[in-house]
């Protein structure tokens, strides 16, 4: 039954009425018998009346009839003309007509042709997405398949579907994303899937670690490794309900085959994310969409056990996720907003040479083991508030486009930014550096904004660069404080204010007063920079030189009660050999 749609047929045209037979043709038997005998009685009859009656000569008489029979045949061969002149016309139309028709029959045909096409096309289309919703149900099917060859058939199966979604020219834009976007949420459901023997491998291999520990000598521990040896014993301490795996070779085996399957996705993902350039200060210049750059990936929450390095991945939301093993993201690329906000990650988590183009959202992430981000590359906002660092961290090299967020970032073991560059806003405020924090050679093009950070061992800022402010207010340094050869070229380093808070008390950097075993606070600058003003102050009858305004403190003379430190010295003021400095 042809379509609503289709065009219709056109009816068979109406003959003009012009055609219709004139008058002169309708009688044209009646005029031409009624001529031909009326005027041959006129030619014998008028003739020889005049002739008998008017006298007109016999040879005029004969001249007479003989024109008379002239008009008569005149007259004749007129109506003779016109209906051969109408019979010629009403040829001619009836073959135009006939060609008309012809035509119209064709037209006919091709538009019936043209419907049928159409229903075949549309029965094809029909057929087409039946069978693809047909090798989708089927797909999804396999990927509960015991058989790990299975289920990643299943997934090249799925991406493959959504490709052909996108290429189907029947569909509008809007459709074609829908179709899609079906499959993809059924892909990062998959990924967001439990796999309870990831937790199971994860605390075998902790509790093999930890066996390990305990077999090596303590004091031949450094302390990042002892320190591990206390997490785990903390974690482990009641271990009498665990039993050990029977087969961990299988296991093992079953293990590795889910990590390649999971993957497999975010590899397929990675080929049709979007691509981009960048400059030599790691610029987006130009950013070119994938095929699936208009898809949304959710990966929230999901148990994550297998590496994901250099690949592309457009919509990194990993938000609440765990990463049971080593999180491998080295030479990654993150061409929209990589969201790992909360995660944790058990074991390493790897992210040296990555590209994050756009924001980065790091806060309250929990690192238990070592965090390598160096030479990352932020092309826009960082965040790492509250996030938890309790083995080592590299930032080494990693550049920082934007202003980056450390607040409340707690760092246990040593925080590496050397050769770090800061283009924008750093801001630390009230981080806590357990160990080492070493700046070396870093660089801050904007401010650098330490304000209430607490330094608990060595703050090495050697050679560092401070293009602007450098805002150490009410920052607290426990240890040595180094800023040797570091150079300010800009505004003076704000280690303390004149200006008062509401509460009366000066905005003041604190130092801990170091014994006589530790290295004094070093604070010497080149000669091509501004220097950090020094002044002197006095605690427990010791002079100590530390940058003017600021304020000394007994690390042991915490009162618990009232929450501060009870032996503080007076800021320290200009030393009497000031005029030799700088």
């Amino acid at each position: 039954m042809p379509s609503n749609n289709a065009s219709p047929i056109p009816e068979s045209p109406v003959i003009p009425k012009y055609q219709e037979k004139p008058w002169y043709i309708q009688h044209f038997t009646k005029l031409l018998i009624g001529f031909g005998l009326g005027g041959g009685a006129v030619a014998i009859l008028l003739p020889w009346m005049l002739w008998l009656h008017c006298g007109m000569s016999s040879g005029s008489s004969d001249q007479l009839r003989l024109h008379l029979l002239y008009v008569t045949g005149g007259i004749i061969a007129v109506l003779t003309l016109l209906q051969t002149n109408w019979k010629n016309q009403g040829d001619r139309l009836k073959i135009d007509a006939d060609i008309k028709k012809n035509e119209q029959d064709a037209k006919n045909e091709a538009a019936k042709r043209e419907q049928d096409a159409v229903k075949s096309e549309r029965d094809h289309t029909r057929q087409v997405h039946a069978e693809r919703r047909s090798r989708y149900t089927k797909a999804v099917e396999q990927l509960s398949n015991e058989k790990a060859p299975v289920r990643l058939g299943g997934i090249y199966t799925l991406t493959g579907l959504v490709d052909e979604w996108l290429a189907d020219d029947s569909l509008t834009k809007e459709k074609k994303q829908e179709e899609g976007q079906v499959i993809i949420n059924n892909l990062c459901s998959y990924i967001r899937s439990p796999f309870p023997l990831a937790e199971k491998i994860e605390e075998y291999e902790a509790r093999k670690a930890l066996e390990n520990l305990q077999k090596l000598e303590s004091e031949k521990l450094d302390e990042e490794v002892s320190s591990l040896l206390q997490g785990l014993l903390k974690r482990f301490k009641d271990s009498d309900g665990y039993e050990k795996p029977k087969d961990i070779t299988a296991d093992y085996a079953k293990f590795h085959e889910e990590q390649d399957v999971r993957r497999a996705i975010f590899v397929e993902m990675s080929k049709r994310s979007s691509t981009f350039t960048m400059n030599e200060k790691d610029e987006i210049i130009e950013t070119i969409s994938g095929m699936w750059s208009d898809f949304d990936f959710d990966f929230g929450r999901a148990p994550v056990f297998y590496p994901l390095n250099a690949i592309t991945i457009e919509k990194g939301n990993f938000s609440s996720a765990k990463f049971y093993s080593n999180a491998d993201f080295s030479g990654a690329k993150f061409t929209q907003t990589a969201d790992f906000s909360r995660t944790t990650f058990a074991q390493t988590a790897d992210f040296s040479g990555a590209k994050f183009t756009q924001k980065a959202d790091f806060s309250w992430a929990k690192f238990t083991r070592t965090a390598y981000f160096s030479w990352a590359t932020f092309a826009q906002k960082a965040y790492f508030s509250g996030a938890k660092f309790t083995q080592t961290v590299y930032f080494s090299g990693a550049k920082f486009t934007q202003t980056v967020y450390f607040s409340g970032a707690k760092f246990t073991r040593t925080a590496y930014f050397c050769l770090a560059k800061f283009f924008e806003t750093a801001e630390f405020g009230g981080v806590k550096f357990t160990q080492i924090a070493d700046f070396s050679e870093a660089k801050f093009f904007q401010t650098a904004a330490f304000g209430r950070a607490e330094f608990f061992q060595t703050a090495a800022f050697g050679r560092a660069e401070f293009t602007r402010t450098a805002d150490f207010r009410r920052a607290i340094f426990f240890q040595n404080a180094n800023f040797s050869r570091a150079t300010f070229e800009k505004y003076s380093p704000r280690f303390a204010t004149t200006t008062h808070g509401v509460s009366g008390e000066a905005y003041r950097a604190r130092f801990a007063a170091l014994s006589e075993k530790q290295p004094a606070h070093d604070f010497a600058v080149r000669e091509d920079s501004r220097p950090i003003l020094l002044g002197e102050t006095e605690l427990g009858n010791i002079k100590y030189n530390i940058p003017m305004g600021a304020i000394l403190f007994d690390p042991y003379s915490w009162d618990e009660e009232k929450k501060e430190y009870t032996r503080v010295s007076e800021p320290a003021k200009p030393r009497e050999d000031a005029d030799t400095e700088g």
